[in-house]
């Protein structure tokens, strides 16, 4: 690719394709959007060295052609944003499901009922 994000272009049948930059947007951030828009489109996706290639028919002739697509683009960085924010707080997403589901607690029984209050907590860390 020539350094877009994506590239789209429309077949003589209706069919949009659309080629999104492998290093920019995950295969599974794809899926996810195209399965959002299943309802409304027959959807085909080919994933290639540097690429992945979607094709997007609609299953109804009536349908808003324009303004759907420009919502699959939108919904493909939703996912991709999703799924960065999911691995950047995967850390803290599973200390609070070990801490739900321990039978002991896993982090300062002091802490887990104190107020927080930076000034006061350091004074006591420093004392320590």
């Amino acid at each position: 690719m020539d350094g877009t994000d994506f590239v789209a272009n429309q077949l003589p049948d209706g069919t949009q394709v659309f080629t999104f930059d492998s290093k920019v947007y995950r295969l599974s951030a794809i899926k996810k959007a195209a399965y959002k828009f299943g309802g409304l489109f027959h959807i085909l996706i080919e994933q290639h060295d540097h690429d992945t290639e979607v094709h997007m028919k609609p299953k109804e002739s009536s349908a808003p052609i324009d303004k759907l697509v420009g919502e699959f683009c939108n919904e493909v960085l939703d996912q991709e944003l999703r799924e960065t924010v999911a691995e950047e707080t995967a850390g803290i997403r599973n200390l609070l499901l070990a801490q739900a589901f321990s039978k002991t607690s896993l982090i300062d029984p002091a802490m887990e009922t104190a107020e927080y209050d930076t000034e006061h907590r350091e004074e006591a860390v420093s004392n320590e």
